[in-house]
């Protein structure tokens, strides 16, 4: 048992033990740095396996406690053994993504990183995007405070529910600060081989999900494809995802397949490197509430091209070159100009580089506790 403290904080952590998703990295990058804070606020983390390596780092600390869940299924873990632990743990406040318990102890927190259930649903199982649109606005509506990753899904929130703007706080992501430039090429090289890159290479990272629009990035680089004299390829890596069956025929009718290559889910300790041996990292999603991987992509000095919609904009500055992703011709324009004029190129990184560096998870988890604070203060319990 952690010691008494002024405030106890419980946050569901469960997807942090989960591969690459979006959800995961907040998590993990989030909770890390809160640890690190030089405060009088306890943690209790709630997991689903307690012995996963991610919470190895958190064995001794004097503010951070595990807590396993039980069972492993939401349906009952939220609404029942989370719930009950927060009122075994005493908690003055409970930090969920999107769903909480209906009945639990202390204030609720609720992270919302984006409504894509609500804008885009056919990106979603059906029975998902139902099932999120009621439980989404219970938990937006029943929250002390909704965190959220930007101005756009702060407004997007609002307009939804009618969540007040004064119990919505906008809380940057950040780029794992292990993420950076891999200046080795021999140690590109050999990545480059062992997933089968043979040439320089277009980069998307990221769920194989209609959002993400990899078709649409698909028909620019069969655009793209004939007007160079050297060799491309279209890497697109990520795990499978609903309906990645579709880019899967797109893929295999194109007349470009040969030059398409996919890598299912990076490992982490790749991403570094495989980032800053591509040529151009490209991201032309419909709806992002953020966009976590094109800080990544920044962070090792690649440069960027991205969609102009939603949160995009906002996330890169001026650091990218922005397109409309309904247009393959638009995205192929700025991919040629990024892979065949070097000043563009030299331009981007730069610029990538330092607006990757305007985010860090310290800030974040500074104004995360912030909100804690600020909830608590709204719900004392005794």
């Amino acid at each position: 048992m952690v010691p008494s403290a002024a405030v106890r904080i419980g946050i569901d952590t469960h997807a942090a033990e989960r591969g690459p998703s979006g959800n995961g990295s907040y998590i993990r990058g989030l909770v890390c740095a809160l640890a690190r804070l030089d405060h009088d606020i306890e943690y209790v983390l709630y997991a689903l396996d307690a012995a996963h390596p991610f919470y190895a780092g958190f064995r001794g600390h004097p503010r951070v406690a595990v807590r396993r869940l039980w069972p492993r299924t939401a349906l009952a873990r939220i609404p029942l053994s989370l719930a009950a632990a927060s009122y075994r743990d005493r908690l003055d406040a409970l930090h969920v993504q999107y769903v909480g318990p209906p009945r639990h102890r202390g204030a609720l927190v609720v992270t919302i990183h984006d409504l894509a259930f609500l804008r885009i649903p056919q990106s979603f199982p059906w029975g998902q995007a139902l099932r999120l649109r009621w439980q989404v606005r219970a938990n937006a509506r029943r929250a002390a405070v909704v965190i959220t990753g930007s101005e756009y899904s702060k407004q997007d929130i609002r307009d939804a529910y009618g969540t007040a703007e004064s119990r919505i706080a906008v809380i940057p992501l950040a780029a794992d600060s292990a993420l950076a430039p891999v200046r080795d090429r021999s140690t590109i090289e050999t990545l480059e081989r062992e997933l089968g890159i043979a040439h320089r290479y277009v980069l998307c990272v990221g769920r194989l999900n209609p959002r993400k629009n990899l078709i649409g990035l698909l028909r620019a680089f069969e655009r793209v494809r004939p007007r160079l004299a050297d060799p491309v390829q279209l890497v697109i890596a990520g795990p499978r995802d609903y309906r990645a069956d579709d880019l899967d025929r797109a893929i295999a009718s194109s007349s470009c397949e040969k030059d398409v290559r996919r890598l299912g889910a990076v490992r982490q300790k790749d991403l570094s490197v495989l980032l800053s041996g591509a040529a151009v990292f490209a991201y032309p999603s419909f709806f992002e509430g953020f966009g976590l991987p094109l800080l990544e992509a920044m962070a090792c000095g690649t440069p960027v091209i991205c969609s102009n919609v939603t949160s995009l904009r906002e996330v890169v500055g001026d650091a990218a070159l922005t397109v409309d992703p309904s247009s393959p011709d638009d995205m192929a324009a700025a991919m040629l100009r990024v892979l065949g004029e070097p000043s563009v190129r030299a331009r981007l990184v730069e610029r990538g580089l330092q607006r990757a560096a305007q985010f860090s998870w310290h800030s974040a988890a500074e104004l995360t506790a912030g909100v804690y604070r600020r909830a608590v203060r709204g719900h004392r319990v005794a």
